[in-house]
């Protein structure tokens, strides 16, 4: 049986969920089935019903309803199966019916918190990214092109076996994609270089940078077309930047109105992400593409082991 898509909606009943929408278009053109979850749990409905457990199971009944109504709606006439939740902890009840369900992608809105808010407390799309066990697909408000333009981003040819296995996994998640969506489908290489403050701080320990540079860009680029080539691409499909990595892809994608960003992720610990953020989480606060991160093969979920420990 073809692993669902599940869409994760939005707590407000009557918000527009453009997770629903997209996950839709993906799950028609895959022949996949289409989960929908939503978490209802209101604390202010508990604190107006009070501890009276028959009162607090029919108001939890009525707003079920509504919550199955407000998606049949939305679905229209494609089927889709419904879960509404009753769960205090929000990712924890998440999480159980994330891993009941065994997707092959979750789609999920983008909150619209400042970079502050989503470093202090850290939003769902950021944890389904980090923890969920299949590929996630984070969407804007905005609808895509009617031939879309999809944008995968690569890192190949750094010497890492590993880096190489994951720009194929991005590149086959991209295609598959585009094939579902009657995308354009093009694939980039950034070359994330060193500030210019920072060239001018360290003064003469690199005083011939601007020529090192050109033979770095040089090689990255040659390998970056060798690895395209390899991998059935067209040269007009082959993009190079040069700049820090989020700003590259977020400006990029805005420039050419690209609707589906394509990238990789890998596990970073906690000291490296407050220090360096993730490249998947910092472009989906800065750009207006939708952004599918697609994780390594030996990705192993911490939601597992939550799983193994109980």
């Amino acid at each position: 049986m073809t692993a669902p898509v599940v869409a994760i909606l939005d707590r407000n009943l009557k918000a527009g969920q453009p997770a629903l929408s997209k996950a839709q278009h993906i799950a028609a053109a895959a022949g996949a089935p289409l989960k929908i979850i939503v978490n209802a749990y209101s604390s202010a409905m508990v604190r107006a019903v009070g501890i009276d457990a028959e009162r607090q199971q029919a108001a939890r009944q009525q707003i079920s309803k509504a919550w199955h109504k407000r998606a049949t709606a939305l679905l229209g006439e494609d089927a889709g199966e419904i879960l509404v939740l009753w769960e205090k902890d929000s990712m924890d009840g998440l999480r159980k019916a994330i891993l009941a369900q065994a997707p092959s992608l979750v789609v999920v809105h983008t909150s619209d918190d400042s970079a502050l808010r989503r470093h202090l407390f850290t939003p769902r799309d950021w944890q389904l990214i980090r923890k969920a066990p299949c590929p996630v697909l984070c969407v804007h408000n905005r609808e895509w092109n009617a031939t879309p333009r999809i944008l995968a981003a690569l890192d190949p040819g750094t010497g890492e076996a590993s880096d190489d296995r994951l720009s194929v996994r991005v590149l086959e998640g991209a295609r598959q994609q585009a094939a579902l969506l009657g995308a354009q489908l093009t694939a980039c290489h950034v070359l994330d270089e060193m500030d210019e403050g920072l060239i001018m701080v360290a003064g003469e320990a690199i005083p011939d940078y601007t020529g090192s540079m050109e033979k770095v860009r040089a090689y990255h680029r040659d390998n970056f077309f060798q690895f395209g080539a390899a991998q059935g691409l067209d040269q007009d499909q082959l993009v190079t930047l040069n700049g820090p990595i989020a700003h590259s892809l977020s400006s990029y994608c805005d420039k050419e109105d690209v609707d589906l960003l394509v990238l990789g992720t890998v596990h970073r610990n906690l000291p490296e992400r407050l220090l360096l953020g993730s490249t998947a989480e910092s472009v989906i606060t800065r750009a207006n593409a939708d952004v599918l991160v697609i994780k390594p093969d030996d990705f192993q979920s911490p939601w597992r082991d939550n799983d193994d420990d109980q």
